[in-house]
């Protein structure tokens, strides 16, 4: 919420704070959100005493969540259970929040879980709704950001707004038998207790070629009203002070009291009661800060679902889980491409088809939207499974007869896609995304296992040495592949320079383009002659592989398959040269 709430406010003794051991305040933002979410706290240790030996996270939530009933607390046994090595390096909280929610067992982490679903009508009012994809939050895009006109009720709309599909985009409708004017949109089949919204505060901007943070205002609404007639109410408010780099994370939280609802700001160990309470005088409250946004469902509104969503009745929750071993085989935990319905070739909507046990016998078949390949792609490759089966892959509306050739192409395609949205020119480097966790990345690994496994297909301009890292570690990166790639990371104009300068026979105009590189990078001013050979360097190891460290460990999971066929850098490196040559000398490789 805005700054001036958090100002001048008496501390509230009832309430008690995190302690920060170091960077830790985007875990203690989304700790107290959690917390303070009655059913989620409630469901935590209903889970914890009924299975005391689980290894999901439930047990040592309730630990902390006993703490804080009493005093001021540490989050040790959180930071280490969660992974988080160094408690001195920033993390985003909507990555974490995710995180905790898929280590916590399904009783308490479904409080936070929906489920989308593509709903496509045609012309001849012919509708058909599939492709579940569930969620833990939605992103809203800040619509008008330029202008200033931002509101969560225009993200909403955004999100939901219908697209027209005509003319030669016209789709097939199964119903008719011919291809037909149709509109599609995104639907909630199923709505979470409580509605996590992520405001999209970090967008890539192409002058600079990095992600940059958003700090305009953005109008938040109290009480929020959703498609299908499903009423909210904010909550909880998770703050982001600062870049994407570096700032700070706070909590604001509504707590029911006896003489009526009052709510409080969280700052690690200090917790303080808003001297001005929002939403008194309106149903808006602006802010600059705001990044994730907690809706619970409205209890005094008769919420009914539309007549075309009467048939959606709520499935059985897919939710994937860390620790998923612990959970039986037979209890309807499934994957989310397994799940999708089963569909004949001549539809149009994603979805996908397995035999009898989704093994290596039983090919999986699955469709894609080529418009949303990444989207689509991604939501099959969350489910680890699928890398045992034999995958066949098409793209609705369009027939051919060689599936390998088709498959192959899906692949080319995501490819094309995904890279847009990397930095470089010749090579491209990912780089961390707000609409990307964990889950993502490690999809996106394993498209790249399985593309090549499969079908020889390789993204060429990936970057050989963020791959090499992927495989092998940071450490077995050379300088001079990390050069290499540093060289065709960057612009034309700025490598004549870089090399100019190495050789020591930098010009006047090199010196320009070198200052513009190094500004670009985070330093203002040029090294001197003696240490410009180094500081290069360091500026390509920045950029190749330690910006997105995060990504190549995530990569790393699905790719440690291919570490002893792939046991060196001559073997890694030689797969880009063969794909320039002849696809199936690169499956020979492997």
């Amino acid at each position: 919420m805005n700054e001036q709430c958090h100002t001048n406010t008496s501390l509230a003794n009832r309430y008690h704070g995190l302690m920060n051991q170091g960077s830790t305040c985007y875990l203690n933002s989304v700790l107290q959100v959690l917390f303070l979410t009655k059913d989620f706290r409630e469901a935590v240790k209903k889970y914890s005493i009924e299975n005391p030996h689980s290894e999901f996270l439930d047990h040592d939530l309730k630990t902390l969540f006993d703490d804080l009933q009493n005093y001021t607390t540490y989050t040790y046994k959180i930071t280490k259970k969660l992974g988080i090595d160094n408690v001195n390096e920033q993390q985003n909280a909507a990555e974490y929040f995710e995180r905790i929610l898929r280590m916590t067992s399904p009783d308490a982490s479904e409080i936070f879980h929906g489920q989308l679903a593509n709903k496509t009508t045609c012309s001849k009012g012919h509708i058909q709704t599939d492709g579940d994809a569930p969620f833990w939050y939605l992103h809203l895009s800040l619509v008008d950001s330029c202008s200033g006109k931002v509101s969560v009720v225009k993200g909403i709309e955004e999100f939901f707004k219908t697209s027209d599909f005509c003319g030669e985009n016209q789709m097939y409708c199964e119903q008719c038998d011919h291809k037909v004017d149709a509109t599609m949109r995104d639907v909630i089949k199923y709505h979470p207790d409580v509605l996590c919204l992520l405001l999209k505060r970090f967008e890539f901007n192409y002058n600079y070629m990095s992600y940059i943070k958003i700090n305009c205002d953005v109008d938040v609404p109290y009480t929020l009203q959703i498609p299908e007639n499903q009423k909210y109410e904010l909550y909880a408010v998770v703050d982001h002070f600062g870049d994407l780099r570096g700032g700070h994370y706070t909590a604001t939280i509504k707590m029911q009291e006896e003489h009526g609802d009052r709510w409080h700001h969280f700052h690690d160990t200090r917790v303080t009661e808003l001297v001005y309470q929002p939403f008194q005088l309106d149903n808006t409250e602006r802010s600059q800060t705001a990044y994730l946004l907690f809706y619970r469902k409205s209890k005094d509104a008769a919420a009914e679902v539309v007549k075309e969503m009467c048939s959606l009745a709520k499935p059985n929750m897919q939710v994937i889980h860390e620790g998923a071993a612990q959970i039986p085989q037979d209890n309807g935990l499934n994957s989310i491409a397994q799940g999708l319905p089963l569909r004949s070739s001549k539809q149009l909507f994603p979805s996908s088809s397995t035999g009898n046990s989704g093994s290596p016998e039983s090919p999986r078949s699955v469709s894609i939207c080529r418009i949303k390949v990444v989207e689509d792609l991604l939501v099959v490759f969350k489910d680890k499974s699928i890398m045992t089966v034999t995958l066949k892959m098409d793209f609705v509306n369009e027939r051919a007869i060689d599936d390998a050739g088709v498959s192959r192409e899906v692949y080319t395609a995501f490819w094309e896609q995904f890279l847009e949205q990397c930095e470089g020119e010749t090579e491209r480097v990912p780089r961390l995304r707000p609409d990307f966790c964990e889950a993502e990345w490690q999809a996106v690994g394993q498209i790249w296992v399985k593309g090549l496994l499969d079908h020889g297909v390789i993204p060429v301009r990936l970057s050989k040495a963020f791959i090499l890292a992927c495989l092998h570690g940071i450490d077995s990166v050379s300088i001079d592949i990390l050069m290499t790639s540093f060289l065709n990371y960057i612009a034309p104009v700025e490598r004549s320079a870089v090399e100019n300068a190495l050789q020591g026979t930098m010009g006047e105009s090199d010196e320009e383009d070198l200052l513009d590189l190094f500004t670009r990078m985070g330093s203002h001013s040029l090294p001197s002659e003696n240490n410009i050979q180094l500081a290069i360097e360091r500026m390509a190891h920045k950029a190749i592989l330690q910006e997105p460290k995060y990504i190549v460990d995530c990569f790393a999971t699905p790719m440690a398959c291919l570490q002893q066929k792939l046991s060196d850098k001559e073997s890694v490196l030689s797969l880009y040269e063969t794909q320039k040559g002849h696809r199936q000398k690169s499956i020979a490789t492997v």
